[in-house]
């Protein structure tokens, strides 16, 4: 799988242009397409963007779709279906302690690395979405759907009025939770019971055995929309 920044090369190459010619244009250093470091910095990506209204920058991070919108997004797009770019807080594994004694002080979150997240136009806050770098086994099961050590977790925050909803679904998916003495923790909802306001939480790894967690204990709940993996 290319990294970023091949993709970017694949870009200027499709674009015709020289590396030199492309990096004055965008007002990036000069040699930054020739580094050997994989990935592309949130502000240069958001730079870019601005410039060349066709890249889809959905395939640049991500690598997902076409590199060319056909037709232009921003141009023809309906509320529904237009994409933009926002830089979602990262929580790395080192992070984790002070992120869940801080999670509601805003000035402490604004300084956090953050992390390019290709949304749906509707979503008008990136408060609502939340990055976390994977830091244990608990979701590998050695299957092609593994969360492994070092991914980064795109999710987005369920709000107090939908945990209230049934949180089960048919399907698996993965949730972070912000446990209040548990910490952070992540997993498969496979039931909720609103009377007792109980969830199970499974995790795909067989040493790992399924837990039940009161919501009265979560100070926060996450749905994993996306999971990026690091290419070194």
């Amino acid at each position: 799988m290319m990294s970023a920044k091949e993709r970017l090369r694949k870009f200027v190459e499709y674009r015709g242009m020289g590396r030199n010619r492309f990096e004055e244009l965008t007002g990036i250093s000069v040699g930054y397409l020739s580094t050997k470091s994989p990935s592309i910095g949130s502000s240069i990506i958001e730079r870019i963007a601005c410039i060349y209204h066709d890249l889809n920058i959905e395939w640049l991070v991500t690598g997902q779709g076409k590199m060319i919108k056909s037709p232009y997004l921003s141009e023809i797009g309906t509320a529904s279906n237009y994409k933009k770019l926002i830089h979602a807080p990262l929580i790395g594994r080192y992070a984790q302690a002070e992120y869940i004694n801080r999670l509601n002080d805003k000035p402490y979150i604004d300084t956090l690395p953050t992390f390019p997240v290709v949304v749906e136009h509707e979503s008008k806050s990136k408060s609502s979405y939340v990055c976390f770098e994977m830091w244990n086994d608990d979701m590998n099961d050695e299957s092609d759907n593994s969360f492994n050590s070092g991914d980064i977790l795109i999710c987005r925050e369920i709000d107090h009025t939908i945990r209230q909803r049934k949180l089960y679904f048919s399907k698996p998916k993965a949730f972070v939770i912000i446990h209040a003495e548990e910490g952070i923790t992540v997993g498969q909802i496979t039931s909720h019971d609103i009377e007792t306001k109980i969830i199970t939480l499974h995790s795909p790894n067989p040493l790992c055995d399924d837990r039940t967690i009161r919501l009265q204990d979560v100070k926060k709940l996450f749905n994993v929309v996306k999971l990026q993996r690091i290419v070194e």
